[in-house]
């Protein structure tokens, strides 16, 4: 590669938070990023499922990469995630806003409040409440990249799975308010999102529905469900140099998937 080229990928000397890290996009991005140069923290609520695959991106990197349990449904857990991560790199380059859940199909009927709280608290309070603690962290080096996982179907929304779609959206919109907010401090806020990945949590709709993966795979232009590590390109992108000029953007990684 052109080495002026390879430069603007280059993430080495940067530290990067991936939350949701521990399997599926989460991982594929964790250690896309570390082969780019980046250190690693692998955040996700199991502390030994986060030392292991810490362990494992940095035998199969050589990147440092840090272990740290942190559940993003709780809010005062939050701080000391940062706090940790400060502590053990000194610095803060790239966030990447991954983790999230979507529990068993549920109609707007039957949804309860718990439900509901539970999805919005895991899946936008959580980041959003994330990337406010980590900007100051970045402001002070005049320079980062936020990135924040949403979904295709935050577009077009998906019945039976409401809160799930209507979190990620408010994500998006989310993503565009902190870009605009954060623009002068001189970090970068985008989204990606993705269509249908072979990843654990489309394993686990397919388990309601046998039919859910060859159906979202056929409303893409490829007609085919991408693997894990298709995200990566997305990730190393919007995390370096390479996407100076990019902010308050959502790249849907879909396989063309119409969003309608």
């Amino acid at each position: 590669m052109n080495a002026q080229v390879s430069q603007l990928f280059d993430l080495s000397e940067r530290v990067a938070i991936v939350t949701g890290a521990t399997k599926g996009l989460g991982r594929s991005m964790a250690e896309g990023l570390a082969g780019a140069g980046a250190s690693i923290a692998v955040v996700s609520r199991d502390q030994d499922a986060c030392s292991k695959v810490a362990d494992e991106i940095t035998a199969r990197t050589g990147q440092v990469a840090l272990g740290v349990a942190c559940h993003m449904g709780e809010w005062d857990a939050l701080p000391v995630l940062v706090d940790t991560v400060r502590a053990r790199f000194g610095r803060i380059d790239i966030l990447v806003n991954n983790a999230g859940i979507n529990p068993a199909p549920t109609s707007v009927i039957d949804m309860s409040q718990e439900y509901l709280d539970k999805l919005f608290a895991v899946n936008v309070k959580g980041p959003v409440r994330l990337a406010g603690l980590v900007a100051p962290v970045m402001a002070a080096r005049g320079q980062g990249s936020v990135i924040n996982v949403s979904t295709v179907g935050a577009y077009a929304g998906g019945a039976n799975f409401g809160a799930y779609t209507s979190a990620k959206a408010a994500l998006i919109n989310f993503t565009k308010v902190m870009a605009k907010e954060w623009a002068s401090m001189g970090i970068r806020v985008n989204a990606i999102s993705p269509g249908p990945f072979n990843s654990t949590m489309m394993q686990g709709a397919a388990k309601h529905d046998a039919e859910f993966s060859t159906r979202a795979g056929a409303a893409t232009m490829q007609h085919r469900v991408a693997e894990c590590d298709e995200i990566i390109g997305a990730a190393v992108y919007l995390a370096s140099d390479a996407s100076s000029f990019v902010t308050g953007e959502d790249h849907v990684v879909a396989g063309g998937m119409l969003r309608a």
